[in-house]
């Protein structure tokens, strides 16, 4: 069985001032190859902006159409999420266009984390990504989740 990989890693990155960011060529690459598409549906989730190929998309879609949410709370989300979400397309430079409104919901000016996140992409203000990640004691938190993660084994 041919594995294509997901996307991992983190890197950092300037937004123009049109709004264009370029996307690391190992999530582009993998974006060609697994998914066979240069295309990403776009949502804000308040700090952060998550990327999903159009493909992964499409399968929330189809658990939410397969089986309707019936809390309140999980109708509310789903409404926000759709809302906030926008189709962009990779142009012939690698980038793309975060449009100004999930720019502004979400803090994004300059600087930029770009992170790979199994089968989605997440685009975070470089401030707000230090802020909830830079100071964490990796060690502790390993050791408090470990339990839950047998399979991590490390």
């Amino acid at each position: 069985m041919k594995i294509l990989g997901s996307f991992k890693g983190k890197s950092l990155h300037t937004i123009n001032e049109t709004g264009r960011v370029s996307i690391p060529s190992k999530f582009r690459d993998i974006l060609k190859s697994k998914y066979n598409e240069e295309s990403l549906i776009l949502v804000s989730l308040g700090s952060h902006i998550v990327a999903y190929p159009v493909y992964e998309w499409a399968k929330l879609e189809e658990a939410w159409e397969k089986e309707p949410p019936s809390d309140p709370k999980v109708k509310k989300f789903i409404k926000y999420l759709y809302s906030t979400a926008e189709d962009c397309t990779i142009d012939r430079q690698g980038r793309i266009l975060i449009p100004n409104i999930l720019r502004e919901k979400t803090g994004l000016s300059s600087e930029c984390v770009i992170v790979g996140v199994r089968n989605k992409i997440e685009i975070w203000p470089k401030d707000k990504w230090d802020a909830e990640f830079e100071h964490i004691d990796v060690e502790d938190m390993f050791n408090t989740i470990s339990e839950q993660f047998p399979e991590i084994n490390l």
